[in-house]
């Protein structure tokens, strides 16, 4: 006598059949033993290993579960009437196949009882939860569970009924662990995980694998156990539940608003929306927020979503493509939230990014039907961000109903605002309302305003800029500029003799009202620096010119400051750019008409050129620029490396402590560039 087992196996392969089908590899079946002496057979239970269909028959082998692993066959016809329920063979679920041969029918009796564990037997068709559940049944019901258990080959921590939920998630690791210890003829385990928690209940099985591993390893161990196999354990099988109900259908629901992250599990019910035009969100994922409204076709508004571009992809890529000639699903769409730059991402990734939206967009309907667009973007900085611009401008031209949809620009960073891109090659004749509003908005929210000379603009007319750039030019505010500077391109040296550059672009731009600074620090730099030395403020804290720049540039650009502005600091050099002693001109130059109350001036010495004689240039130079009368001139500072203390020696016997030249007093004292630099430093003050 056979039958089958739900003990851990999907619930449909319980369900008892007069046919041979209802047999599957794993099923648990009685049978009467073959192997024992006569009068001594009893029943066992054993699994179905292995299944052979044949002609007109099905062979079943099977395996006693424990005990002494008897191996059984068992050939069962193929029957094509319906069975009697009178027949012997055949009866609620049940059917004699017994043979003692393959070819022979068993005329023997069966065994009239279950033997000593009948209980234990019958109980071991349950699931651990079930046996939970059950109250004592007998004084030896601890014992019987016990058995119970030790006789389960299969189980499946289950999640697709609340109960078996209830039952696994509040099952400690301790207990899944004891569990698994009772479960020492274990054969097989399966894990059936919600479909949208695939860590479900994953420390309860490896809990109750581990105890299993614990429980066979005693039984191993105790005697009268020589015939049993250090593991059993065959296969761990992982499995997605089916979902627990129909997700409706919500034919009039026409918007969500006012969600927030806790919310987000809506998407979860898989609900159905196809009249779903507006949702407003807080905190959802773009993952989470696609897959709650890729069902609807009238979506308008998404509202509260900030993201990438690839962010703001993966939304809309939830919902189904466009057939060939079908409208498609977002072809109501108006609005999409706001895009971002993501941080750490590269220009490439960034017009990766445009494309893929773009696409995605228009593959689904969203052609020419955005009404409005929030989109963050990167400073005016170099010629990755004027791409990043143009592919934005062809994204507004493709899915916006027109170039002129209200726009809300950010610039992201406030960081540098090259000038120069203004006589880009890729500039266009023509610019949309979101090339002039972007441009527009950089240039009010930077601080840092730039001139970035290149090989262009030693080959291109820049003295007369195109009327596009022009018109941009004289409408860009400088609110927020505290710094101008004039430096080479990343990589590019000027040639020996190359002419300085003057961009008349700078020209039409307004006054920076609020810039502190003026930085020169090109070779090359005059033309553009003088262009920008007009458009400073009154009051300027501090102009600056590295080691590169001549004497004569020097003088060019002050001049060009005019008598009406205050100059608080003129530097010359810097600490990593210094300007040699014997380059010439580094104390000439100093008639301007702007007023300089304080110069500072790096100086380096070359190798070779004896202290003695140094000192000589520096006396020199310094006692020049002090006789020069420079308008408002209050201290000169001239800062000269002194390791190993030589040249300050040198310099204290020509301009000892006290020297006074031209109404200023001269001191020295030794000081340090850094930490790892010692200097000696000359201060020049005026007499009060």
């Amino acid at each position: 006598m056979a039958a089958s087992s739900s003990s851990a196996l999907p619930h449909g392969e319980a369900m008892a059949s007069p046919t041979p089908c209802r047999y599957k590899e794993g099923s648990r079946v009685l049978m009467v033993t073959n192997g024992r002496e006569k009068g001594k057979q009893r029943w066992v239970k054993a699994d179905v290993y292995r299944i052979e269909e044949g002609s007109g028959r099905t062979a079943l082998h099977m395996r006693e579960v424990g005990g002494q692993h008897e191996e059984f066959k068992v050939l069962v016809p193929h029957s094509k009437t319906p069975a009697s329920p009178h027949d012997q063979q055949a009866h609620g679920g049940f059917r004699l196949t017994h043979k003692n041969s393959a070819d022979q029918e068993d005329k023997t009796m069966a065994p009239r009882g279950l033997g000593d564990d009948h209980l234990s037997g019958v109980f071991s068709f349950f699931t651990p939860r079930e046996l939970s559940a059950l109250s004592t049944l007998c004084k030896q019901w601890p014992q019987v569970r016990k058995a119970a258990l030790h006789q389960q080959t299969h189980i499946a921590i289950d999640s697709s009924t609340e109960g078996d939920r209830h039952f696994w998630e509040s099952m400690t690791p301790d207990e899944a662990f004891q569990l698994g210890k009772r479960l020492i003829n274990l054969t097989a385990l399966t894990l059936v995980q919600p479909r949208r928690d695939r860590l479900w209940c994953l420390n309860t099985m490896m809990s109750i694998v581990e105890g299993h591993a614990a429980g066979r390893r005693e039984a191993c161990d105790k005697e009268g156990q020589p015939h049993m196999a250090k593991g059993c354990l065959e296969t761990i099988h992982f499995t997605p539940s089916n979902p627990y109900f129909t997700p409706p259908t919500l034919h009039a629901l026409r918007a969500v608003t006012g969600a927030v992250r806790q919310h987000s599990v809506l998407a979860d019910r898989g609900w159905k929306m196809p009249a779903l035009e507006r949702v407003g969100q807080q905190g959802w994922d773009a993952i989470t927020l696609g897959r709650f409204v890729s069902s609807s076709s009238c979506l308008k508004r998404v509202e509260g979503l900030w993201g990438s571009w690839g962010q703001l992809a993966t939304v809309f890529e939830h919902f189904p493509v466009a057939s060939a000639g079908q409208p498609g699903p977002l072809r109501h769409l108006q609005t999409i939230g706001g895009i971002e730059r993501r941080d750490g991402e590269s220009p490439e990734q960034y017009l990766a990014g445009v494309t893929r939206l773009q696409d995605v967009l228009m593959s689904r309907g969203c052609r020419k039907s955005l009404t409005s667009f929030d989109v963050k973007i990167p400073s005016f900085e170099d010629h990755d961000s004027l791409s990043a611009l143009l592919a934005v401008d062809g994204f507004i031209n493709t899915c916006c109903t027109s170039p002129d949809v209200p726009l809300d620009v950010t610039v992201l960073g406030g960081t540098d605002f090259d000038l120069s891109l203004l006589y880009a090659d890729a500039f266009p004749p023509s610019p949309s309302p979101f090339i002039k509003t972007a441009i527009q908005e950089a240039a009010r929210q930077t601080m840092y305003v730039d001139y970035n000379i290149s090989q262009h603009d030693l080959t291109h007319p820049i003295d007369s800029p195109s009327q596009a750039a022009v018109d941009i030019a004289q409408s860009l505010s400088f609110d927020n500029v505290w710094r101008v500077l004039v430096h080479n391109a990343p990589g590019f040296v000027p040639p020996p003799g190359s002419p300085s550059p003057a961009p008349a672009i700078i020209n039409h731009l307004q006054h920076f009202p609020t810039a502190r600074y003026l930085c020169v620090w090109s070779s090359v730099g005059v033309g553009a620096g003088r262009w920008l030395a007009q458009k400073m403020p009154m009051e300027v804290r501090r102009v600056q010119f590295d080691g590169a720049v001549s004497a004569e540039d020097r003088s060019g650009v002050l001049e060009a400051l005019g008598a009406g502005r205050v100059v608080d600091d003129v530097q010359v050099g810097r600490q990593a750019v210094t300007v040699s002693l014997t380059q010439g001109g580094a104390f000439d130059g100093w008639g301007s008409d702007a007023s300089v109350r304080n110069i500072d001036m790096y100086l380096s010495v070359p190798q070779g050129l004896a202290h003695a004689d140094a000192a000589e240039l520096v006396r020199d130079g310094l006692s020049s620029l002090l006789d020069a009368a420079v308008r408002g001139l209050r201290c000169v500072m001239l800062w000269l490396p002194d390791e190993p203390g030589d040249l300050g020696d040198a310099i204290r016997a020509l301009l000892p402590n006290g020297t006074r030249v031209g109404g200023f007093t001269i001191n020295t004292l030794d000081t340090e560039y850094d930490e790892y630099d010692e200097c000696i430093v000359l201060v020049a003050t005026r007499d009060p």
